[in-house]
């Protein structure tokens, strides 16, 4: 439950006439909220004291600083950055992940949400509960097993489905009476599309491959949880993310970039790896694919051939390998000078599936941890690790075995 509104803020201007404090704001490049008139990380009394120092003459206008979004800068917004300290605000003003300003009214009771990557993020903090409609991907036979979130909140499954992000069903999303629509975020089209039509507040939000930075998990839980009034929730999700990942980075990190495993990740076949994928680098290893800032590129075979990898991962969503198999891999004769196939360390791994799964990316990092570095994690049993991280983030105990068995992932005897 809301206990405050907190919500962590990303500097957006860098105009020399903005104030000192921008120049803490935070690096994870988090949301924007309307009311975080000092442009530094959280809505506290400062944002008041700054509001009332435009007010006076003495301190620079700022972006945000307009919190009830009316084109002034009055003793009304002084009043709405106390609602949004207290949690009472009746709207709330933010900038979704496509740059769309939009206001959402609060508190938000009843979601949509047009594709699974985004009721992931909404389970994930707590909020399975305030779902009324979901993506049919999730009464699809052909994808449901593969839903992790369906085994801990089977009666997602059982909502009315509003067909999919492509081709969503308007007049089924209105029906339902939503507070607000989470949407992907494939650019600000698709969800001004998605609110024009329906006339709901449409929120777009994306949880990419990394965890840091502007578009990456982190903004997405922190937006997601400041529209759905779970932040609290959200700060705790990332801060348990982040210790995760100190366990693991304490003992890679001090490997030389010249001892580091280089790692292709294979997503859709040979030829188009995962360039950003965080739990590789996480995990201390080097993506020898990362070489531009989509998710998803295309290469020759000639190249994976040069950057010669020592392992070769292979996206798997369940036993049907539709990417490709090890046995494809190993038996390739192209691929037969690549260390990875001469020492027979190709694997498969979960990768994403309908989007990214930030839960499953955390557990991705032990397993790929121990697949790089066997020697350094000897002693890490990650069946047990790995059902740990996933029942924080999803109640239930026994996601990762799951998920193992689902995805043919190596197991340690």
């Amino acid at each position: 439950m809301k206990t405050s509104r907190i919500a962590v803020l990303m500097v957006l201007l860098t105009s020399s006439t903005l104030l000192t404090a921008a120049s803490a704001a935070a690096e994870d490049h988090p949301l924007k909220i309307f009311g975080n008139a000092n442009m530094d990380e959280v809505i506290d009394e400062e944002d008041i004291e700054y509001v009332r120092g435009i007010i006076e003459g003495t301190n620079e206008v700022t972006e945000l600083a307009d919190a009830n979004y009316d084109g002034q800068i009055d003793e009304d917004d002084i009043t709405q950055i106390e609602l949004i300290i207290d949690g009472d605000e009746n709207e709330l003003t933010l900038i979704d992940m496509a740059g769309r300003t939009i206001t959402v009214p609060q508190p938000v009771e009843r979601i949509v949400s047009t594709f699974p990557e985004e009721t992931r993020l909404i389970v994930e903090i707590g909020g399975a509960d305030m779902l009324v409609g979901v993506s049919s991907y999730l009464s699809d036979e052909t994808y449901a097993p593969n839903f992790l979130m369906l085994i801990a909140y089977p009666h997602l499954k059982e909502l009315p489905g509003i067909g999919s992000y492509r081709d969503p069903n308007f007049e089924q999303i209105v029906s339902l009476h939503p507070d607000v629509i989470i949407s992907g975020n494939s650019g600000p089209e698709k969800a001004d599309i998605i609110q024009e039509k329906t006339g709901i507040p449409t929120v777009a939000i994306s949880a990419k491959f990394d965890y840091e930075g502007e578009g990456g998990a982190f903004e997405a839980y922190r937006v997601t949880g400041a529209v759905i009034g779970r932040e609290d929730e959200a700060e705790e999700l990332i801060t348990f993310i982040k210790d995760e990942f100190d366990k693991v980075t304490k003992i890679t990190s001090g490997i030389p970039e010249y001892e580091k495993v280089k790692v292709y990740y294979l997503c859709y076949d040979l030829t188009q790896p995962y360039s950003a994928y965080a739990p590789i680098e996480i995990a201390g290893a080097i993506n020898v694919a990362r070489i531009g800032p989509e998710s998803v590129v295309t290469v020759s075979e000639e190249q994976i051939i040069k950057w010669n990898p020592d392992v070769i991962l292979i996206h798997s969503t369940s036993k049907s390998h539709s990417m490709g198999t090890i046995e494809d891999i190993l038996s390739d004769p192209k691929l037969q000078s690549i260390n990875a196939v001469k020492d027979g360390r190709v694997y498969y791994s979960k990768g994403g599936y309908v989007g990214g799964n930030p839960a499953t990316s955390v557990a991705e990092v032990l397993y790929m941890s121990k697949l790089f570095y066997p020697d350094k994690f000897e002693d890490m049993d990650v069946e047990s690790e790995g059902n740990r991280i996933l029942e924080r983030f999803y109640g239930v105990d026994g996601l990762y075995t799951y998920m193992q068995e689902n995805c043919d992932l190596y197991k340690w005897s």
